[in-house]
């Protein structure tokens, strides 16, 4: 007769007490189903593993990333099976019993539920019923055949081609898994560049927190599509050809597409509304194949559009640290290149106030340290994924790996709407995945918030579902600035002269009006990779500038963003804000400025342009379609810089239409569509509302006074300190005692000691040597601290010692 299921891990075909079918594995829908059995199906495979006795112990499928749990959820009376990977909590565990010869039952451990097979319908998942102690009927009893271990089971480091794999190996949470967890401080719905970036910086906030670090949950609707940006990864063939980036084709295949409508303006001097754009549902959003462009939002119109405390902030602080996160490069320039630049700027016919300088590109290109590898372009996938990859094993000697404890990440999921009780406070979010048909609630704790950054569209949608009327607030002015552009092609005179110059790409801030002092921003590529279509030319192998041009407007009213069936409809014109004579005259500013950069670049270059002729027949400019380069934004604006602009935000970003509990980080929150590429001013804007919900610093404690020495230990991880006291500060014998002896300071906590204002004193501090696990800590084991410690001095009075 069949064995029971050995004590250890062995490998199983599950079956039905009768033969004629067989537990099996369906990723496709997540869940379990019943087969006829086929030998050679690897879905059939099942590890049993003891872990809470002789007869207690958890199945996991042979991929190794998912293993059989109960989902709490009642339909028809009976609870659906779904798959996690098994994670050592009570649901996962189950309860072998043998019922006769050679059959056995297995239960749910702790939980009153057996597994029961429909025996007429193959191919539905398996549910659950009452448990039946003894004499359980057929459709609960089943054989354990044992089967070999599956080839790719063998080894920690085994092979997984498929990107699914990849995916269920590193993001296996589900939805049960994610309620399980929580409740959370933070929901952050959407992982492009707001919520990739806020989520990024939680972590690393909540790594120098210690207990204090916040229980964070991120959600994302789509898969993990893209390991990287894509410019870092294969391109299609003939980039070295065309010099095109190639980022735009990938946009195109796998962008989705709104529900929209884009009629054309009945101004004929306004150009045709066609749209070319829509979101990426992944993780990493738009992130994962934008432009790379990141300019600065010019300081006017930060003045004169956004509130003055954001306009500070950035200014002073969260453009620098975009940037930092970015790894802002510029090329090595050479005389060539500063020559070039000059004459650009000094140039007679130039009179808008230009300042040619590099182009400012989120990548970087090469690293100073030996052996280290350039980061490339910048991605909020990068970050995600390697948080993802860093989730520890549940064992020493195991595959498996839980969740991190303060961070948890969903992928394939979609939030629907969120949770308010009575008081109009933010509970929870209502989620589904692909082809269920009821909404899961995920908690938040009662003090816990939701930031919504799934996009223009879909974080205005939200809300609607939720309830909220924007209909005061300004919202759904969906707008997207014109960006105009020329491609030229040149030749220069001496061929060798091309590879020693290379490629440049420039930029400028460009005066639009002299009574206004409007700014446009102008963007020159030079035989270099750019987003923007090339021209037909006589020779595709010739070099070619491209030039530019984004100009700021304010948002469109005619824009629209409603609800039809509970999905959003959207309807987009391109911007009616310049009146017939102003386009016109910014149309010549344009044209003056392109044919100044031309003349210059053929003096200074020695190239001819080869149809430098046809600059002043037909139409000079295009106009590059609505959403070409994902740009829409505001349908849920802050404020304006005047007090009277209707607003769905405050300056905080905090949902500001009665709820509470709700903040919004994605191009929808700006007042206005600016002249540069929005993305790193909404990075900034992202790294501020992470800082402002969890500060990295802390307060000056109200018993410090100048006569203090405060240490905040940032570090992560405990350690011990010893201060001296050279200010000969009188102590009482107690606490003379205590000060002679180290201090433990958890992390993220605060020390203070009493020392004499005006007299440096030095401070001892002794890590932790980690000659322990955490999880020998965890289980009680006393924490042992380096012998020798590091060194630093300190000021009483001053700024904290910050211990990293």
């Amino acid at each position: 007769m069949p064995p029971a299921p050995a004590v250890g891990e062995r490998y199983y075909r599950i079956k039905t007490a009768d033969g004629s079918a067989c537990l099996t594995l369906d990723l496709e829908n997540n869940s379990v189903v019943a087969k006829t059995i086929d030998t050679n199906d690897v879905a059939q495979t099942w590890k049993v593993k003891y872990t809470l006795g002789d007869d207690v112990g958890c199945f996991t499928a042979a991929n190794g990333a998912n293993g059989l749990k109960l989902r709490l959820k009642l339909r028809d009376n009976a609870t659906s099976a779904t798959l996690i990977c098994a994670d050592a909590r009570p649901t996962s565990f189950w309860t072998i019993i043998r019922q006769g010869n050679p059959d056995f039952v297995f239960i749910t451990h702790e939980i009153t539920s057996t597994l029961d097979l429909n025996y007429t319908t193959l191919g539905e998942p398996v549910t659950f019923s009452t448990r039946v102690a003894v004499g359980s009927p057929e459709s609960h009893r089943y054989v354990f055949e044992p089967c070999p271990e599956p080839p790719q089971r063998r080894g920690r480091g085994r092979a997984r081609g498929a990107a699914s794999e990849f995916e269920r190996t590193f993001f296996n949470l589900d939805i049960q898994g994610a309620k399980d967890h929580g409740p959370y401080d933070y929901i952050i719905v959407g992982t492009g560049i707001g919520g990739g970036v806020i989520a990024r910086d939680l972590y690393e906030t909540n790594s120098k927190l210690g207990s204090a670090a916040k229980n964070i949950l991120v959600i994302e609707k789509g898969g993990l599509v893209f390991h990287s940006h894509c410019l870092n990864t294969s391109r299609p063939e003939g980039l070295g050809n065309n010099r095109g980036q190639q980022n735009d084709t990938f946009f195109a295949l796998f962008k989705d597409e709104y529900d929209i409508t884009h009629p054309n303006s009945t101004d004929p001097s306004v150009p045709p509304s066609t749209w070319k754009g829509g979101p990426m549902h992944c993780v990493g959003g738009r992130s994962a194949a934008w432009g790379l462009f990141s300019p600065r939002v010019h300081d006017d119109t930060l003045r004169k559009w956004f509130p003055a405390s954001v306009a500070k902030d950035l200014k002073e602080t969260y453009f620098v640290e975009a940037e930092k996160l970015f790894n802002l490069s510029l090329p090595k320039t050479k005389i060539v290149h500063q020559h070039l630049i000059e004459r650009l700027n000094i140039d007679a016919r130039n009179a808008f106030k230009v300042n040619w300088q590099w182009g400012r590109i989120a990548s970087e290109f090469r690293d100073e340290n030996n052996f280290d590898f350039a980061e490339g372009a910048y991605s909020t996938i990068d970050k995600l994924l390697e948080i993802m990859m860093s989730k520890p094993y549940v064992s020493a000697d195991s595959d498996e790996r839980k969740e991190h404890t303060n961070f948890k990440m969903l992928i394939r999921t979609e939030v629907r709407k969120i949770q308010f009780n009575d008081a109009n406070k933010a509970t929870g979010v209502f989620v589904k995945t692909e082809g269920s048909a009821e909404d899961d609630v995920i908690p938040l704790k009662p003090d816990g918030k939701v930031i919504l950054a799934a996009g223009s569209v879909a974080s205005p949608a939200i809300l609607m579902r939720s309830g909220v009327d924007l209909s005061q607030a300004g919202a759904g002015m969906i707008t997207d600035h014109d960006i105009l552009y020329r491609a030229l092609s040149f030749r220069y005179l001496k061929p060798e002269d091309r590879a020693e110059v290379g490629s440049m790409k420039l930029q400028t801030y460009f005066d639009m009006d002299d009574r206004a002092h409007q700014w446009g921003l102008a963007n020159m590529s030079i035989d270099a990779s750019s987003f923007l279509p090339r021209a037909n030319s006589v020779d595709k192998n010739l070099p070619q500038m491209i030039m530019s041009f984004i100009l700021p407007c304010p948002l469109e009213r005619k824009c629209t963003i409603t609800m039809s069936n509970e999905e959003p409809k959207v309807n987009m014109v391109r911007t009616e804000a310049y009146e017939r004579p102003d386009r016109d005259r910014y149309l010549e500013r344009m044209k003056a400025v392109t044919e100044s950069a031309v003349g210059v670049i053929e003096e200074s270059l020695g190239v001819e342009f080869v149809d430098r002729n046809g600059l002043r027949n037909g139409e000079y400019l295009s106009y590059l379609e609505l959403g070409g380069v994902a740009h829409e934004l505001g349908s849920l604006p802050m404020p304006g810089s005047g007090s009277n602009s209707r607003h769905a935000i405050d300056e905080n970003l905090k949902l500001s239409t009665g709820q509470d509990g709700v903040y919004v980080c994605d191009l929808s929150i700006f007042p206005m569509s600016p002249e540069a590429n929005p993305t790193l001013t909404l990075a900034g804007l992202a790294i501020r509302l992470s800082r402002q919900l969890v500060p990295r610093t802390m307060d000056r404690p109200l018993s410090a006074t100048d006569n203090t020495v405060w240490i905040l230990n940032q570090s992560g991880e405990a350690v011990q300190v010893w201060v001296s006291n050279y200010g000969n500060v009188t102590r009482t014998e107690e606490q003379l005692e205590r000060e002679l002896r180290r201090t433990f300071v958890p992390a993220g906590q605060c020390h203070s000691v009493e020392r004499r204002n005006g007299i440096d004193e030095a401070v001892f501090v002794f890590r932790w040597d980690r000659l322990l696990t955490f999880e020998e800590v965890d289980n009680g084991a006393e924490m042992t601290f380096s012998k020798e410690p590091e060194l630093f001095v300190v000021h009483p009075g001053l700024q904290p010692l910050v211990i990293s």
